[in-house]
């Protein structure tokens, strides 16, 4: 039925409808910094679900009541994920602190230490630098830059300090923190009620390709949000290990840089390897080579063997789009931008190929479409 042919009834329900999820958007901009906390809470629930499904499905022959053991699976499960973070946080945040520290003392003495362990070409064009240069107006160059970088260290840190700072005295923020722990428990625990009222909520002619939709999206993120979990531990460990077998200075601080940095798609592990390239010839550059080495042995273990079992490839974006989606989602989005981009910008690919599939001249049938966006046999 074309629009045009819309009762009045029906053209009015359109209208309140539009004017609520503008409505809706508006609130929930507007509350966004509030939101933060159940966003990260969303995050991790997503990532438990699947431990608390399969833990729930084994209690079942214990406890009759569905709820009475989705509740304790969620309970378990949430009592096992604390006691893990509490411990590695007891073990590890001492020992990266203690490393921060030594490496704050040792900083200002890097450059030097870099300089020394250049290559002969670099140090070539910088003494040549220096012979041509008047010495007057080489110092004032280097005072300028020394200036610059100082001031650009106290830039950054003095608004990272005060987007945490104001982000943390905001009170809905606090509030939002402190409910969080409590939300995600409801959540994981009715989430099977939850998702079957919403379905309810949706005509039936449209339910079997919502589900597809759904389908699509869990495939992504699941993979995606799950998978960058074990990649950066995985990935952290490997260059914890290998930089403290070569001996290099830091290697637990720059191990985990280097997996934290792992979740940012394409440039994350570029970005990781230059600390550790500083530290080392800074430190140690005589096991530069090594250094490399190690760096291309961990691409090449996460390239070839984690991502494939892991993610099983359902971002499939180039790097060069990846890199530009990256752009776009940190103009847009900032950090949150960066890390969720790329799993959205693969959503929307699927989500539209799924839709481009239903919505053709010869429409085929949501589970046919849905086989041929997964690239399976319908």
């Amino acid at each position: 039925m074309n629009i045009t042919e819309w009762s009045t009834a029906r053209r009015i329900r359109a209208g309140l409808t539009v004017a609520l999820v503008l409505l809706a958007a508006a609130f929930l901009h507007r509350a966004r910094a509030a939101l933060l906390p159940f966003l990260a809470g969303s995050i991790l629930s997503y990532i438990m679900l699947p431990f608390i499904d399969w833990l729930d499905e084994r209690m079942r022959f214990v406890f009759r009541g569905r709820r009475t053991t989705r509740g304790l699976a969620v309970l378990v499960v949430y009592l096992l994920t604390t006691a893990i973070v509490v411990g590695l946080l007891a073990f590890v945040i001492p020992l990266i602190v203690t490393e921060l520290n030594v490496l704050g003392r040792r900083l200002p003495g890097f450059a030097q230490d870099v300089y020394s362990a250049a290559p002969e070409v670099v140090q070539e064009w910088l003494d040549r630098y220096n012979r041509s240069v008047p010495d007057e107006i080489r110092l004032a160059l280097d005072r300028s830059i020394q200036d610059i970088l100082q001031s650009l260290i106290a830039a950054l840190q003095a608004g990272a300090f005060r987007t945490v700072s104001v982000l943390f005295s905001t009170v809905s923020f606090l509030i939002g923190l402190f409910i969080v722990p409590l939300w995600m428990f409801y959540f994981m625990r009715d989430q099977p009620e939850i998702e079957t009222s919403l379905f309810r909520m949706v005509p039936k002619a449209y339910r079997e390709d919502v589900r597809c939709i759904q389908t699509l999206v869990e495939n992504v993120l699941s993979s995606y949000l799950r998978g960058q979990v074990i990649l950066s531990l995985s990935v952290g460990i490997m260059t914890t290990v290998g930089l403290e077998l070569l001996g290099i200075d830091f290697a637990l601080l720059l191990g985990t840089i280097g997996g934290l940095l792992e979740v940012v798609p394409v440039m994350g592990p570029i970005l990781a390897a230059i600390p550790v390239i500083v530290v080392t010839l800074a430190t140690s550059p005589s096991k530069l080579l090594w250094v490399v080495l190690l760096a291309f042995a961990v691409q090449q273990i996460e390239n070839y063997v984690l991502v494939p079992q892991i993610t099983h490839g359902v971002v499939r974006l180039h790097p060069a789009v990846s890199m530009l989606i990256l752009v776009i989602g940190s103009a847009v989005g900032g950090a949150i931008g960066v890390l969720l981009s790329v799993p959205l910008a693969a959503m929307v690919r699927d989500i539209a190929h799924y839709l481009y599939l239903r919505l053709s001249d010869d429409p085929q049938r949501p589970q046919v479409a849905l086989a041929r966006v997964r690239g399976t046999s319908g």
